[in-house]
């Protein structure tokens, strides 16, 4: 998740803007850490008002995957995440969340329009009343490096230090566009003598819609735990965060409440279903005290939906979760946590809109109907006459 933080307090090269993110540190047993995304320039910012993640829990390793839209300079971005063990850094296909939402993001089906058909009697004789309808659609300064390559558009490392101070001046001597307070950022997490990954841009131009980032630890997770604290006095207004999990059973929330959104608050005459969701999404999550959350879909899935945009296709059965929810800044205390839930429902994802338009007028249609019901039955009948009138004539005649 991005938010904005503007410091004059830091110099002209660092000043203006830092954007943090919430990301996953991967454990054998939860995930408890946070990243950071910055921009070093008011030139550089992150286009992206929703964090979308995807995280794969397979049988020996568990990979994130991160959607990062970064607009500006090369040398004006870095990312810094802290992570439990080394991992492996790529890059995954830029269509990959494409094809996420394409699978997992509510649809709205569309009510069937109101017509006449109901009580147009003629019609009903002879189509059958098929009318057509909507469909579903301890301190060294020492820094220690581990690995360190270049994926993509990306050039990383992954160092260790046991002074906060000398990572941050390492980061900053290397290229790595990090603010002054890095150092504060990063204590905690030095103090757990953790790893960290730090990516920058190559220095060529400009960068726009950069291909997500794939990092892979060799390790099973068995819970996910996303914090969000450190990120708090950042945010400048409501941030929104999907998180998609694929394992080869359902997820649900452990710690947050689970909220709905009723359909019937939805309705076709809304000019932006999608937004009017959110704002219906955002206000139940603030009703249950900040800490709710939506579960969007959950379903299994065919391997074909997503398998050729991921690194690990060893998940049997795959089965994805998908869960919606925001923050603001005074409720950001408590970080959720995610656990298997196989007792769960499957949740579809369709959405139907509720009908709010006006009936037509079907005055005329109903007269009309009832002028030929009337009308209809006299003509066979002055046929028939007619025939036995001119039959009669005719053998009068001969």
């Amino acid at each position: 998740m991005f938010f904005r933080h503007v410091s004059p307090r830091q110099s002209l090269f660092l000043k203006a803007l830092l954007l943090a993110t919430c990301l996953l540190l991967f454990l054998p047993v939860s995930a408890q850490a946070c990243g950071g995304l910055f921009a070093a320039t008011s030139q550089g910012r992150v286009s992206q008002d929703t964090e979308r993640l995807l995280i794969t829990i397979g049988a020996q390793k568990t990979t994130l995957y991160e959607q990062i839209r970064y607009q500006g300079n090369a040398h004006d971005f870095a990312w810094v995440l802290p992570v439990a063990t080394v991992p492996t850094v790529n890059t995954a296909s830029p269509a990959l969340f494409n094809q996420l939402e394409m699978v997992t993001a509510p649809r709205f089906l569309e009510p069937p329009a109101k017509n006449c058909n109901s009580v147009d009697i003629m019609k009903s004789l002879f189509d059958n009343g098929t009318y057509g309808g909507a469909r579903a659609p301890a301190s060294s300064s020492k820094v220690d490096i581990y690995s360190g390559g270049s994926v993509g558009p990306f050039t990383y490392q992954v160092i260790r230090s046991d002074n906060a101070g000398a990572l941050t001046s390492w980061l900053q001597s290397h290229q790595y566009a990090v603010p002054a307070n890095t150092s504060t950022l990063i204590q905690p997490y030095v103090q757990n003598h953790m790893y960290f990954l730090a990516m920058r841009l190559r220095t060529q131009g400009n960068v726009t819609n950069i291909a997500p980032v794939q990092v892979t630890f060799p390790t099973v997770m068995k819970q996910v735990t996303i914090p969000i604290h450190l990120a708090a006095a950042d945010i400048q207004q409501r941030m929104r965060m999907e998180v998609s999990i694929l394992a080869s059973q359902r997820f649900g929330s452990q710690n947050y409440q689970d909220v709905r959104v009723h359909p019937a608050t939805i309705t076709n005459a809304d000019p932006d279903p999608v937004q009017k969701y959110h704002q219906i999404a955002d206000s139940a999550i603030q009703q249950a005290g900040g800490y709710g959350i939506v579960t969007e879909y959950a379903q299994s899935i065919s391997s074909y939906e997503l398998g050729p945009y991921l690194a690990d296709n060893s998940i049997s059965n795959p089965y994805i979760t998908r869960f919606y929810t925001s923050y603001t800044p005074t409720l950001m205390q408590r970080d959720p946590t995610f656990v298997a839930r196989p007792d769960l429902p499957n949740l579809s994802t369709m959405i139907p809109l509720k009908d709010v338009s006006a009936a037509p007028d079907c005055t005329a249609v109903y007269f009309r109907d009832a002028a030929c019901l009337t009308v209809f039955p006299i003509i066979p009948g002055l046929i028939l006459i007619t025939g036995v009138i001119w039959l009669w004539k005719k053998r009068k005649h001969s």
